[in-house]
């Protein structure tokens, strides 16, 4: 429906529009510039047909100017199905992400860090574990708890870096980088489900 999608779902609007009630009907009629041209054209035939407008024409007055996009960092969602969507898909990459504490516990393991591979296997554990709790459903528990997780690995890997006496930038920044990532994913998440 909105201009950057692709092909393979422009049928889709076709028979979702038609379902959709007469205040998403009007939404899409404020924001017609940001729909593709065929999406917005059958949302107008549908607003007429339902008597929300009665010609194309009502669509200069003040009441149906086009809305700016909302820009902010956390881009404000509201349907319900597609924050799910989006709730299980980041949650899906956070379980990815536990992969790479258990790989590196077992390296610590067999490199004679018993102690020290055994917690950072179970940090990596419990990881995927709240992450997956995350994709059943939304609780703010889970990000919060994943949020502490991130920043003590965080704190982990930045006092390893420290401990090697050697300044490389990009072993500081590739950590930075992964902890912002993973740290706007999870607030985000928290932002979209507001519960």
């Amino acid at each position: 429906m909105f201009r950057k999608l692709k092909s393979n779902t422009d049928s889709d609007f076709r028979t979702e529009i038609p379902q959709y009630s007469d205040e998403k009907i009007v939404d899409i009629l404020k924001k017609r510039d940001y729909y593709q041209p065929e999406a917005t054209k059958l949302a107008i035939e549908v607003a007429i047909k339902r008597g929300i407008i009665f010609s194309e024409q009502d669509l200069f007055s003040d009441e149906y100017n086009v809305e700016e996009l909302d820009r902010s960092l956390f881009p404000k969602i509201h349907d319900p199905k597609i924050q799910k969507r989006i709730r299980k898909s980041i949650a899906r990459s956070l379980v990815i992400c536990g992969i790479m504490p258990i790989v590196f516990g077992l390296l610590q393991s067999n490199k004679g860090n018993k102690v020290e591979g055994s917690l950072i296997l179970l940090f990596g554990v419990l990881w995927i574990f709240v992450s997956a709790q995350l994709i059943k459903n939304y609780h703010k528990t889970f990000v919060i708890m994943l949020l502490a997780g991130a920043f003590l690995s965080l704190v982990y890997i930045v006092t390893k870096l420290i401990l090697l006496h050697r300044f490389i930038f990009m072993d500081f920044f590739i950590a930075s980088i992964l902890f912002l990532l993973i740290a706007y994913g999870l607030l985000f998440i928290k932002n979209i489900s507001k519960k």
